[in-house]
Parts: C-alpha cells; sequence; structure tokens
C-alpha cells in the first residue's frame, strides 16, 4: 500500500520542520511530498537537504497546492493521500488509526471516499476551525464499526485530511482558483455527494498549530485576514450557488449587499469600511466566478 503525505507550505519553516519530522516518527511509513508555494524565507534551501520529494510553484494559495499536490500524488498511484497543512503536526500513530478503520470499511459495502482526525490546538481541546460537519443519519454498512465512535461526516478540512484514490478518480481535483479557504468543504462535499463515505476518526489526532483557537469569523478578524474573507465570502457563494441553486444564491448575494454591511458596522470595533469593502468585492466576485472542476492529468 502506497500513502503520500502531502504537505503544502508557504514560508512557515519551522512549523514545517515539525510536520515533517512528525511524518518521518508515523507508526505505518509514508511517503512525504511537499508543494513548496513559491517561499521566500530558508524552506527551499532546507528542502534540498531532506528526503522528500518537493515541487516548487509560485504561490497559488493552499487551494493551488493541494490542486497540485493531490495531482501528482494520484499520478503516482498513491493508494492513499494524506493532506495537510504545514502547521498540522500528526501524532506518531495519526494514520495507522485511519487506515486501521479505512481496512475495516473495506469488509463493509462502504465505499469510503476520505477519513479525517480529530484536530486539537495546543491546549488540547478541539480546533474549532477543523470541527467536520457531521451528518445526522449514519450508512447502514457503518454500523459493524459503531464500537470503534467513528461518525460519518458530509465535509471536512484538510487538515490529516486521508484521500481514497477512489475519490480522486470519480470526483477530480480540489478547485485551484479558490486560492484559500472554502476550498477543502467544497472539495469534500463533492466526494461524499458523490456517493462515496466520509469518516471522523477521533483516535487519529492532530495538533494544528495556529496561533489562536478560532473560526472564521468577519467579524472579529484582523485587518490582515481581510483578503483571506475575500476568498471565503466569494467561495462559500459558489458553493451554495452549486449546492443550494440559484434561488438560495441570489437570496444570500442580497444578504452580503445589504444586510452584512449594517451586520458589520454593529458588530465590528474597527476596520468596519475595510471590511464592509471586502464583503462588497467578494460578493461581486461570486456573480462571475464558476471554475471548472478538473480531472487528474
Amino acid at each position: 500500500m502506497k500513502i503520500i503525505a502531502l504537505i503544502v507550505t508557504h514560508n512557515r519553516l519551522p512549523l514545517l520542520q515539525e510536520a515533517i519530522a512528525a511524518l518521518q516518527k508515523q507508526t505505518r511509513p509514508v511517503e512525504i511530498l511537499v508543494v513548496n508555494n513559491g517561499s521566500t524565507d530558508q524552506t527551499a534551501q532546507w528542502l534540498s537537504t531532506q528526503p522528500v520529494q518537493v515541487i516548487t510553484q509560485h504561490n497559488e494559495g493552499a487551494s493551488g497546492g493541494f490542486f497540485t499536490g493531490i495531482n501528482q500524488a494520484y499520478l503516482q498511484d498513491a493508494d492513499w493521500i494524506w493532506a495537510m497543512d504545514d502547521d498540522t503536526i500528526p501524532s506518531p500513530n495519526a494514520v495507522e488509526k485511519l487506515l486501521n478503520v479505512a481496512e475495516k470499511c473495506q469488509q463493509t459495502s462502504t465505499q469510503v471516499g476520505f477519513l479525517v482526525s480529530q484536530a486539537n490546538w495546543i491546549d488540547g481541546n478541539s480546533h474549532l476551525m477543523n470541527i467536520p460537519d457531521f451528518k445526522t443519519t449514519s450508512l447502514s454498512s457503518l454500523l459493524p464499526l459503531s464500537e470503534m465512535n467513528i461518525r460519518e461526516v458530509q465535509s471536512a478540512s484538510f487538515v490529516s485530511l486521508l484521500i481514497a484514490k477512489q475519490a480522486v478518480a470519480t470526483c477530480g481535483l480540489p478547485i485551484r482558483e479558490f486560492f484559500i479557504w472554502a476550498d477543502d468543504t467544497e472539495y469534500t462535499t463533492r466526494i461524499t455527494r458523490a456517493g462515496l463515505a466520509g469518516i471522523y476518526v477521533p483516535e487519529s489526532i492532530v495538533l494544528h498549530k495556529t496561533t489562536f483557537n478560532y473560526s472564521a469569523d468577519l467579524y472579529d478578524a484582523k485587518p490582515s485576514e481581510a483578503i483571506k474573507h475575500f476568498y471565503g465570502i466569494r467561495n462559500k457563494l459558489y458553493c451554495r450557488r452549486k449546492w443550494k441553486g440559484e434561488f438560495s444564491f441570489w437570496r444570500n448575494i442580497l444578504k452580503h449587499l445589504f444586510i452584512f454591511p449594517i451586520r458589520i458596522i454593529r458588530k465590528r470595533r474597527d476596520y468596519r469600511w475595510q471590511f464592509i469593502v471586502i464583503n462588497w468585492r467578494a460578493t461581486l466576485a461570486a456573480l462571475f466566478f464558476n471554475p471548472t472542476i478538473q480531472m487528474p492529468a
């Protein structure tokens, strides 16, 4: 079985070093593929001394990095592609726990698209950014595995996501034009909507080593994060149009144009105008945003 661990990195060498060290200590050996998204620190020089495969490209955001990496891992005939950010530090048996569940699922009629770990922050609590979207009902084929405390999910993040080869062959690649935010939600939802199961494995634990334990919030974001919210709003509106239809899409367009500015004025303490403009720009961009889903090539 061939497992390729994929890390997308940009200018965070100390975290990347910690992540790769953790991957090299896995109880189930993995090959390591790093997509270097145009880092300008010492990342390229350090990677050149490591026993890992490296793809260097211009900074295409996390979305472009995962697009490139998943495509390359698939072309290298990986059975499983273990995707993560460079601030994801897996416990030594993280991938083994995921694979154990995958192998048990193979004994049932469940076709697994991906499995996802429990992501914690440095204080041991669940990371708010990485809580999966749990399904309220589960596949009957998963019932024999209920004692393993696994749950079925609709979508999950790219923080320790083990993707099956079949999922890539069936559903294609992440949307590189997303650049950042919602790319993982769109991709994993695409997989589960295709009829493949998404499985949450709480015994597989990773540390998501962000500065704060937070979820994306337009009303508390720092000015430096404004551009991320541009992509987040645009991309989520694209997903709404795709999954919920035109009526829901246009209703939310109107909410973003007229209601969200009022909420920003009421809830934000500062930089209100900056975030109102970002919200408007993203909303208008969503009107014409229609990227093509690409298959591996």
